[in-house]
C-alpha cells in the first residue's frame, strides 16, 4: 500500500476550491471540508497499490442528521466523474426511494452552476436526471431509485448510496448487489453508503455495514478494501449533556481559544432546541437516532469488546489440541496443562448443520468466584469461504491457526464433535455434557449409552436467564478468563440480550438476515445452567432436562 497525499490532496483542493454549498445560509459559499470529511477523502483518495489504483472499493459513514451528507455525497460524485480518465464512467446517485435520490442530484445540478469550471466539463439533463461529461456523454452521473428496475447496461464506476438505513425491501437489497458488484470489469470500482443511524431489525444492509465497521474497529476483523466511519454517542451516554452532543455529530462548531471557527457548522443550540423539544414530548427515541446516531433497537448489546479483552486471564489458548490426553500431556505448554488437567468442567454443546458454527464449551471453576473457559469450533468444510464471504471474519486463518476445525463435506459431522467431549472426559473431571435439545439427541442418546452424564438444558428465559447473568457479570469483574480466543471473542462481540421483567437471556441472531453468530456463548450458557448448581445433582444415566 502507498500513501500518495498528492491525490489526497486532489480530492481536498476540488471539494474547496471548485464547490460551493447549495442550501440556506450558506449559499454559495465555498465548501470548507469538516473533520470528518477530509478524514474520509484522505483514507479513501489517498491509498493506492503499486498501480496506482484506488485501494478502497466499499466505504460506510454514519453520521447524524444535518452533519451534511447530501451535499458531502453530491460532491463526491462529481469529483469522480470529473477526475476519471476512461470512458464511458457511469456514477449512480442511488438512494431508497426517488425522491431521496434527486434530493442529492439536485444538490450536484446546483454545485455545477456555481461553478465556471464544472459548467465547461459537464451538461446537466434534468429532463432525465443526469449530467453528462461533454467530452465523453457516455460518462454521466444519475439519480436512481433502489426500488426501481435499472435495466441493462448498469456497469458503475462509482456508486453513492445515502441513507442506506431506509433500504430495507427485497428489491432494494438485490439493487444493491446491482450497484455494488456490477462494475467487477472494471480496473477501479468505489461504493460509498452514507447514512444516519436505522432501526436494527429493519435496516438489515445498514446494520450489516454498521457491524462491519465496528468489528473492524474492534481489531475482529480486516478488510484493506473497505473504510468505515461512526461517528455517535453510546446508549448509556446521558442525551442531555452537551459533551454527549459533540461527541456524536463531527459537524457541530468547534471554535478555537480566540473564538475562530476551526471545524463544523451545527451549533450547540440548535442541539439543545431540538433535545428540549423532545424531551417536552416525553419521547427521546427520536433525538437519539437523529441526533445522537444511536440505532433503534429492540436488543441490546450485552458486552463492550474492551471489557471482554480484559478478562482474557494471564495465558494464551493455543490452537487445535491433539484428542489423546497422552498426546495432549506431551505436547501442550506445562503451564496450560497444569491449568486445565483433571479440574472440574462442564461442557456445554451448541450443534448446528451448515449455516452456524458448532461449539463445544469447557467451563471450569476457579477461586474467587472465577471461571476458566476452553471453547472449540466446528465448521462444514465445503461451506467455508461461502461463509467467510458472508460473515466477514477469517474463518480460513483461524482453521489454519487451530482455532476452528473443518469437518468434511457441506454440514458438520458430529463424530468430531464427541471425540472432542470424550477427550474432555478423559482430560478433565467432566461432570456433565449440557445440551441445547434442538437437534442433540442424535449425539446425546449415544453418549448416554456409553456412560457419560447428559443433560438437556431447555432454551428459554426460566433456563437461561440466571446463567446469562452470570456470565455477564463475570466478564464485567474479570473473572471469565478465556484466554483471548479469536473465534469467541467475534463471538462475544456479536452478543446481545433480550429481556422480560427481570429475565433476559442471549438472542440467537437471524442465520439469514444476519452476519453475527453466537454460537459460543450459547454453548458457554448451557454449561453453566448446570454449572450454577454444582454437585448437588443425582443422576439416573438418561438424558434429563433443566428448566
Amino acid at each position: 500500500m502507498v500513501t500518495s497525499q498528492k491525490h489526497a490532496d486532489f480530492a481536498c483542493k476540488f471539494f474547496e476550491d471548485v464547490l460551493h454549498h447549495t442550501a440556506d445560509d450558506w449559499w454559495g459559499e465555498p465548501f470548507l471540508l469538516c473533520g470528518w470529511q477530509e478524514k474520509a477523502l484522505n483514507e479513501i483518495f489517498g491509498n493506492l497499490d503499486e498501480h496506482d489504483n484506488r485501494i478502497i472499493e466499499m466505504v460506510y459513514l454514519e453520521v447524524p442528521k444535518k452533519a451534511g451528507k447530501t451535499e458531502f455525497a453530491a460532491g463526491l460524485a462529481l469529483l469522480t466523474l470529473v477526475s476519471t480518465n476512461t470512458p464511458g464512467c457511469q456514477v449512480y446517485g442511488a438512494a431508497a426511494a426517488t425522491r431521496q435520490a434527486l434530493q442529492v442530484y439536485r444538490a450536484a445540478c446546483k454545485m455545477v452552476e456555481q461553478s465556471k469550471w464544472l459548467r465547461k466539463r459537464l451538461r446537466i439533463m434534468r429532463g432525465t436526471h443526469r449530467i453528462l461529461k461533454r467530452k465523453d456523454p457516455d460518462s454521466f452521473y444519475a439519480a436512481v431509485a433502489a426500488d426501481g428496475d435499472f435495466g441493462d447496461g448498469v456497469n458503475p464506476a462509482f456508486v453513492v448510496a445515502d441513507e442506506v438505513h431506509r433500504w430495507k425491501t427485497r428489491k432494494q437489497i438485490e439493487n444493491w448487489d446491482v450497484l455494488s458488484k456490477g462494475g467487477i470489469t472494471r480496473r477501479q470500482t468505489l461504493t460509498i453508503a452514507i447514512t444516519t443511524a436505522g432501526v436494527q431489525n429493519e435496516s438489515p444492509l445498514a446494520w450489516k455495514l454498521h457491524e462491519k465497521t465496528r468489528r473492524i474497529e474492534e481489531g475482529i476483523v480486516t478488510d484493506h478494501r473497505f473504510y468505515g466511519k461512526i461517528y455517535g454517542a453510546a446508549a448509556e451516554d446521558d442525551p442531555a449533556d452537551p459533551a454527549t452532543w459533540r461527541k456524536a455529530n463531527p459537524s457541530l462548531l468547534r471554535l478555537n481559544d480566540k473564538g475562530e471557527v476551526v471545524d463544523g457548522f451545527i451549533t450547540e443550540d440548535k442541539i439543545r432546541k431540538e433535545y428540549e423539544s423532545a424531551e417536552s414530548e416525553g419521547d427521546l427515541t427520536s433525538f437519539k437516532r437523529y441526533f445522537l446516531n444511536i440505532w433503534d433497537q429492540k436488543e441490546n448489546r450485552a458486552l463492550e469488546i474492551a471489557k471482554w479483552d480484559a478478562s482474557a486471564g494471564e495465558w494464551k489458548t493455543p490452537g487445535l489440541m491433539p484428542k489423546l490426553p497422552e498426546d495432549t500431556v506431551r505436547t501442550l505448554p506445562h503451564n496450560f496443562m497444569l491449568r486445565f488437567f483433571q479440574r472440574t468442567c462442564w461442557a456445554g454443546v451448541d450443534l448446528s448443520m451448515t449455516t452456524d458454527l458448532t461449539s463445544v464449551v469447557f467451563l471450569f471453576l476457579g477461586d474467587d468466584d472465577s471461571y476458566d473457559v476452553l471453547p472449540f469450533f466446528w465448521v462444514p468444510e465445503a461451506r467455508v469461504r461461502k461463509l467467510e464471504l458472508k460473515l466477514g471474519v477469517p474463518l480460513a486463518q483461524w482453521i489454519r491457526d487451530g482455532y476452528l476445525e473443518a469437518t468434511p463435506g457441506e454440514v458438520i459431522d458430529y463424530r468430531f464433535v464427541q471425540e472432542r467431549l470424550e477427550w474432555g472426559s478423559q482430560m478433565f473431571d467432566l461432570q456433565e455434557i449440557c445440551w441445547d435439545p434442538w437437534n442433540s439427541r442424535q449425539v446425546s442418546v449415544a453418549m448416554v449409552d456409553s456412560g457419560f452424564k447428559c443433560f438437556e438444558v431447555r432454551q428459554g428465559y426460566q433456563s437461561l436467564s440466571e446463567p446469562s447473568k452470570k456470565i455477564l457479570a463475570a466478564v464485567a469483574r474479570g473473572k471469565l478468563h478465556h484466554g483471548a480466543h479469536p473465534v469467541l471473542r467475534w463471538n462475544a462481540s456479536c452478543l446481545a440480550t433480550v429481556g422480560r421483567n427481570d429475565n433476559l437471556m442471549f438472542t440467537k441472531p437471524e442465520r439469514e438476515k444476519s452476519t453475527s453468530r453466537i454460537d459460543g456463548f450459547s454453548a458457554l450458557a448451557n454449561a453453566m445452567a448446570r454449572a450454577m448448581l454444582g454437585e448437588q445433582n443425582v443422576y439416573s444415566g438418561t438424558v434429563r432436562s433443566v428448566g
